[in-house]
Protein backbone atom coordinates (compact mmCIF):
# COMPACT_ATOMS: atom_id res chain seq x y z
CA UNK A 1 0.00 0.00 0.00
CA UNK A 2 3.05 2.31 0.79
CA UNK A 3 4.09 2.05 -2.54
CA UNK A 4 0.71 2.80 -4.15
CA UNK A 5 0.58 6.08 -2.34
CA UNK A 6 4.01 7.16 -2.93
CA UNK A 7 3.08 6.59 -6.50
CA UNK A 8 0.13 8.05 -6.50
CA UNK A 9 1.85 10.97 -4.96
CA UNK A 10 4.45 11.31 -7.40
CA UNK A 11 1.83 11.47 -10.02
CA UNK A 12 0.45 14.71 -8.03
CA UNK A 13 3.59 16.55 -8.43
CA UNK A 14 4.11 15.56 -12.07
CA UNK A 15 0.65 16.68 -13.21
CA UNK A 16 -0.10 19.57 -10.27
CA UNK A 17 -2.41 21.38 -13.07
CA UNK A 18 -4.05 17.82 -14.25
CA UNK A 19 -7.66 17.01 -13.06
CA UNK A 20 -7.75 13.58 -11.32
CA UNK A 21 -10.74 10.78 -11.40
CA UNK A 22 -10.78 8.79 -7.87
CA UNK A 23 -13.11 5.74 -7.21
CA UNK A 24 -13.71 2.66 -6.66
CA UNK A 25 -16.00 -0.05 -7.04
CA UNK A 26 -18.82 -1.05 -5.05
CA UNK A 27 -18.68 -3.96 -2.75
CA UNK A 28 -16.10 -5.62 -4.84
CA UNK A 29 -15.25 -8.32 -3.01
CA UNK A 30 -18.70 -9.56 -2.82
CA UNK A 31 -19.36 -8.86 -6.45
CA UNK A 32 -16.81 -11.07 -8.42
CA UNK A 33 -18.70 -13.10 -10.56
CA UNK A 34 -17.43 -17.05 -10.57
CA UNK A 35 -18.44 -17.64 -13.91
CA UNK A 36 -16.28 -14.66 -15.05
CA UNK A 37 -13.48 -15.00 -13.37
CA UNK A 38 -13.37 -18.88 -13.83
CA UNK A 39 -13.49 -17.89 -18.08
CA UNK A 40 -10.31 -15.58 -17.16
CA UNK A 41 -8.47 -18.08 -15.53
CA UNK A 42 -9.25 -20.77 -18.07
CA UNK A 43 -7.64 -18.63 -20.67
CA UNK A 44 -4.09 -18.24 -18.42
CA UNK A 45 -3.94 -21.58 -16.85
CA UNK A 46 -3.65 -24.70 -19.02
CA UNK A 47 -2.60 -27.30 -16.63
CA UNK A 48 -5.86 -29.24 -15.71
CA UNK A 49 -5.50 -30.48 -12.22
CA UNK A 50 -4.58 -26.45 -11.26
CA UNK A 51 -7.17 -25.03 -13.26
CA UNK A 52 -9.47 -27.96 -11.52
CA UNK A 53 -7.97 -26.48 -8.12
CA UNK A 54 -8.53 -22.79 -8.58
CA UNK A 55 -12.32 -23.79 -9.74
CA UNK A 56 -13.05 -25.68 -6.29
CA UNK A 57 -11.12 -22.80 -4.08
CA UNK A 58 -13.75 -20.12 -6.13
CA UNK A 59 -16.87 -22.26 -6.11
CA UNK A 60 -16.43 -23.13 -1.93
CA UNK A 61 -17.09 -19.63 -1.30
CA UNK A 62 -20.57 -18.36 -1.39
CA UNK A 63 -22.13 -14.41 -0.95
CA UNK A 64 -24.45 -15.63 1.10
CA UNK A 65 -27.80 -17.10 0.66
CA UNK A 66 -30.76 -15.32 -0.80
CA UNK A 67 -34.57 -15.63 0.57
CA UNK A 68 -37.12 -16.86 -1.52
CA UNK A 69 -40.09 -15.03 0.34
CA UNK A 70 -41.03 -13.53 3.80
CA UNK A 71 -41.16 -17.08 5.20
CA UNK A 72 -37.25 -17.03 4.79
CA UNK A 73 -36.86 -20.75 2.34
CA UNK A 74 -33.56 -20.55 1.23
CA UNK A 75 -34.13 -20.33 -2.83
CA UNK A 76 -30.44 -20.48 -4.00
CA UNK A 77 -26.61 -19.43 -3.23
CA UNK A 78 -25.52 -16.88 -5.22
CA UNK A 79 -22.60 -17.87 -7.06
CA UNK A 80 -20.26 -14.50 -6.61
CA UNK A 81 -17.60 -13.10 -4.57
CA UNK A 82 -14.50 -14.18 -2.87
CA UNK A 83 -13.31 -13.63 0.57
CA UNK A 84 -11.91 -11.04 2.36
CA UNK A 85 -8.59 -11.55 3.92
CA UNK A 86 -7.77 -14.87 2.19
CA UNK A 87 -4.42 -15.14 0.01
CA UNK A 88 -6.06 -16.59 -2.88
CA UNK A 89 -8.52 -13.26 -2.67
CA UNK A 90 -5.77 -10.98 -3.32
CA UNK A 91 -4.52 -12.62 -6.14
CA UNK A 92 -7.93 -13.31 -7.37
CA UNK A 93 -9.20 -9.61 -6.98
CA UNK A 94 -5.97 -8.56 -9.18
CA UNK A 95 -6.63 -10.97 -12.17
CA UNK A 96 -10.14 -10.01 -11.74
CA UNK A 97 -9.34 -6.31 -12.90
CA UNK A 98 -6.49 -6.79 -15.04
CA UNK A 99 -9.26 -6.92 -17.32
CA UNK A 100 -9.83 -3.40 -16.09
CA UNK A 101 -6.40 -2.45 -16.14
CA UNK A 102 -5.91 -3.49 -19.96
CA UNK A 103 -9.10 -1.58 -20.78
CA UNK A 104 -8.46 1.52 -19.05
CA UNK A 105 -4.49 1.41 -20.72
CA UNK A 106 -5.03 0.31 -23.59
CA UNK A 107 -8.59 1.67 -24.69
CA UNK A 108 -9.29 4.58 -22.71
CA UNK A 109 -5.17 6.01 -22.44
CA UNK A 110 -5.11 8.35 -19.53
CA UNK A 111 -2.06 10.08 -18.75
CA UNK A 112 -1.54 8.16 -15.83
CA UNK A 113 -3.42 5.76 -14.23
CA UNK A 114 -2.83 3.54 -11.06
CA UNK A 115 -5.04 0.77 -9.09
CA UNK A 116 -4.80 -0.30 -5.48
CA UNK A 117 -7.41 -3.48 -4.80
CA UNK A 118 -10.88 -1.91 -6.11
CA UNK A 119 -9.62 1.52 -5.50
CA UNK A 120 -8.16 3.64 -8.59
CA UNK A 121 -7.13 7.34 -10.06
CA UNK A 122 -6.91 8.33 -13.59
CA UNK A 123 -5.10 11.75 -13.74
CA UNK A 124 -4.77 13.79 -17.14
CA UNK A 125 -5.23 17.55 -17.80
CA UNK A 126 -8.54 17.10 -19.77
CA UNK A 127 -11.93 17.11 -17.71
CA UNK A 128 -14.08 16.48 -20.52
CA UNK A 129 -11.52 13.81 -21.38
CA UNK A 130 -12.06 11.59 -17.78
CA UNK A 131 -15.46 12.48 -17.58
CA UNK A 132 -15.78 10.77 -20.52
CA UNK A 133 -13.33 7.68 -19.27
CA UNK A 134 -16.02 8.03 -16.61
CA UNK A 135 -18.63 6.62 -18.63
CA UNK A 136 -16.96 4.10 -20.45
CA UNK A 137 -14.90 2.39 -17.76
CA UNK A 138 -18.35 2.27 -15.73
CA UNK A 139 -19.77 0.68 -18.82
CA UNK A 140 -17.00 -1.92 -19.16
CA UNK A 141 -16.94 -2.21 -15.57
CA UNK A 142 -20.54 -3.31 -15.63
CA UNK A 143 -20.88 -5.24 -19.38
CA UNK A 144 -17.77 -7.18 -18.78
CA UNK A 145 -17.24 -7.94 -15.17
CA UNK A 146 -21.00 -7.34 -13.85
CA UNK A 147 -19.43 -4.44 -11.07
CA UNK A 148 -20.28 -0.72 -10.56
CA UNK A 149 -18.40 1.96 -9.79
CA UNK A 150 -19.57 3.64 -6.27
CA UNK A 151 -21.03 6.62 -6.07
CA UNK A 152 -20.04 8.11 -3.07
CA UNK A 153 -16.15 7.81 -3.94
CA UNK A 154 -16.68 8.86 -7.20
CA UNK A 155 -15.02 12.15 -7.83
CA UNK A 156 -13.34 14.31 -10.33
CA UNK A 157 -11.03 16.90 -8.90
CA UNK A 158 -7.94 18.90 -9.83
CA UNK A 159 -4.52 17.20 -8.59
CA UNK A 160 -4.02 20.21 -6.42
CA UNK A 161 -6.60 20.53 -4.57
CA UNK A 162 -5.10 17.38 -2.59
CA UNK A 163 -6.41 13.76 -3.47
CA UNK A 164 -7.56 11.36 -0.34
CA UNK A 165 -6.85 7.96 -1.57
CA UNK A 166 -6.28 4.49 0.69
CA UNK A 167 -6.72 6.62 3.69
CA UNK A 168 -4.02 8.89 3.19
CA UNK A 169 -4.60 12.39 2.31
CA UNK A 170 -2.09 13.34 -0.70
CA UNK A 171 -0.66 16.70 -1.43
CA UNK A 172 1.95 18.16 -3.87
CA UNK A 173 4.73 18.77 -1.18
CA UNK A 174 3.05 16.11 1.63
CA UNK A 175 0.63 13.93 2.66
CA UNK A 176 -1.40 12.42 5.61
CA UNK A 177 -3.11 9.79 7.31
CA UNK A 178 -7.28 10.98 7.36
CA UNK A 179 -8.27 10.81 11.43
CA UNK A 180 -9.62 7.44 11.55
CA UNK A 181 -6.82 5.81 9.81
CA UNK A 182 -4.30 7.73 12.42
CA UNK A 183 -6.77 6.58 15.09
CA UNK A 184 -6.40 2.70 13.54
CA UNK A 185 -2.27 2.61 13.06
CA UNK A 186 -2.07 4.05 16.17
CA UNK A 187 -4.03 1.48 18.07
CA UNK A 188 -2.29 -1.17 16.14
CA UNK A 189 0.85 -0.23 16.12
CA UNK A 190 3.97 -2.31 18.13
CA UNK A 191 7.29 -3.05 17.97
CA UNK A 192 7.26 -6.08 15.27
CA UNK A 193 4.95 -4.40 12.95
CA UNK A 194 6.38 -0.73 13.10
CA UNK A 195 7.91 -0.49 9.38
CA UNK A 196 5.14 -2.04 8.03
CA UNK A 197 3.33 1.61 8.93
CA UNK A 198 6.17 4.06 9.34
CA UNK A 199 6.21 4.15 5.71
CA UNK A 200 2.63 6.36 5.58
CA UNK A 201 5.04 9.02 7.17
CA UNK A 202 7.39 10.13 5.11
CA UNK A 203 10.24 13.21 4.83
CA UNK A 204 7.37 14.90 3.31
CA UNK A 205 4.80 15.30 5.70
CA UNK A 206 3.81 17.94 8.53
CA UNK A 207 7.17 18.04 10.75
CA UNK A 208 5.09 18.22 14.01
CA UNK A 209 3.08 15.12 12.72
CA UNK A 210 6.44 13.44 12.00
CA UNK A 211 7.25 13.75 15.45
CA UNK A 212 4.73 13.32 17.17
CA UNK A 213 4.72 9.96 15.25
CA UNK A 214 7.98 9.13 15.78
CA UNK A 215 7.72 9.46 19.73
CA UNK A 216 4.46 7.19 19.12
CA UNK A 217 7.03 4.65 18.16
CA UNK A 218 9.72 5.20 20.80
CA UNK A 219 6.96 4.72 23.65
CA UNK A 220 5.96 1.00 21.49
CA UNK A 221 10.11 -0.03 21.08
CA UNK A 222 10.49 0.42 24.91
CA UNK A 223 6.86 -1.41 25.94
CA UNK A 224 8.94 -4.17 24.59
Amino acid sequence: MVGAIERAQKFIRKNNRAFVWRSDIVKFFDSVSHEIIVEIIAKKVFYRKARWLINEIIASYYLRPRIENSDSKLKYFSHQGIPIGNLTSQIFANIYLNEFDRFIKHSLKPQSYLRYGDDFILIDPRKAFLEACRDNAAGFLREALRLEINPKNDIIIRANKGLKFLGVEIFRAGRRLNKRNRKCVIAKLKAKNIASYKGLVDKHCNPKKRKRFNWIIFNKINEV
